[in-house]
């Protein structure tokens, strides 16, 4: 049902396909949330819910559902054709015949073929293949929220895709457990907080990208896995630090800056001025200035002349703009 124009929700009765292990709706119009009832499908193992329009959280439930957990004996992609039973079913998808009045599904030949993006490309599987791949894709959605820790519990996962997305808050340290994970996009989200250095512990980890993010602190260490990873898998994530990003991490205390003895003296005597003496001078300087003045008029009577020449200009301005300007706001009043 891939790469149709089917919108809506998805139907609650999908949940009843208990033995559904395929399935692919990716490029559609669905939106809403992604509804709990999809983690009633406890046998599936490839479920790609991608570039479509979903919001809201990713439901904390599927880190209870299979993905990858099945016998190793139980070939249910079969090359050729099986029968368990004598009536006949109804075709469901991806290799399944699940019998009407649900009851036990029927495996039969695969003849068509999925498509998963897987390691950053989208690539096609059919037959024997599909008993050994499980993946989980959530991209190109609108969620929102932090990443559930049950995803942790996908211990037998390959390929886990949360890119493009409004996803926030830290990665989880449960992530470290999911021991069989091949690749994982967490790029193109708002996820913050350090990278859990625990992920070093994916030994079959060979996509990873956590790009276009907010996070910050040390990359992890390049051991492992790690080691075959460069700076544009966690490139725009400004606050990242570590020898492979060329920017260095302030991971010691800042020793405290001591300043000179003479630097010391100089700021107690601007912080801890006498105030009494302050306005003391400030007082003396006017009286000084007024003084000064004072004397100089007294000696010379030509300045002494224009000095009250100003002062009787400064009056007579003074009282005609006030005469001015109430005479002009009585008439305003009166008219």
């Amino acid at each position: 049902m891939r790469g149709n124009r089917l919108f809506g929700n998805v139907p609650n009765s999908i949940s009843r396909l208990l033995e559904l292990r395929i399935l692919l709706l990716r490029g559609n119009f669905l939106g809403g949330f992604i509804p709990n009832h999809l983690c009633h499908l406890t046998q599936i193992s490839l479920m790609d819910l991608s570039n479509n329009s979903f919001s809201g959280p990713i439901p904390k439930c599927f880190g209870f559902t299979q993905f990858g957990e099945i016998n190793k004996d139980e070939n249910v992609f079969e090359e050729s054709s099986s029968s368990r039973y004598g009536w006949s079913f109804t075709d469901i998808y991806a290799g399944h015949m699940v019998k009407a009045w649900e009851y036990e599904a029927l495996v039969f030949e695969e003849t068509g073929e999925v498509e998963f993006v897987t390691k950053n490309r989208l690539d096609s599987y059919r037959g024997e293949i599909l008993n050994i791949m499980s993946g989980l894709d959530l991209s190109c959605n609108n969620l929102t929220g932090e990443i559930p820790n049950e995803l942790g519990m996908l211990s037998s996962i390959h390929i886990l895709n949360l890119s493009h997305n409004q996803l926030k808050g830290p990665i989880p340290k449960s992530f470290s457990n999911l021991s069989q994970i091949e690749s994982l996009d967490l790029s193109y989200n708002k996820l913050s907080g350090e990278i859990p250095p625990e992920l070093v512990e994916l030994n079959f980890l060979a996509v990873f990208s956590v790009a276009h993010n907010n996070l910050s602190g040390r990359v992890p260490d390049t051991k492992a896995q790690f080691g075959t990873f460069d700076e544009i898998n966690y490139e725009d994530n400004p606050f990242l630090c570590g020898p492979l990003l060329k920017r260095k991490c302030n991971t010691g205390i800042e020793p405290s800056y001591s300043p000179p003895e003479s630097s010391r003296e100089s700021e107690a005597k601007w912080y801890d001025i006498d105030h009494v003496v302050f306005f003391a001078s400030f007082i003396t300087s006017y009286i000084m200035i007024l003084l000064g003045f004072a004397t100089i008029l007294y000696i010379n009577p030509y300045w002494r002349q224009r000095w009250l020449y100003f002062i009787e200009e400064c009056i007579y301005s003074c009282y005609y703009f006030v005469l001015d300007t109430r005479s002009k706001l009585l008439a305003y009043l009166y008219n």
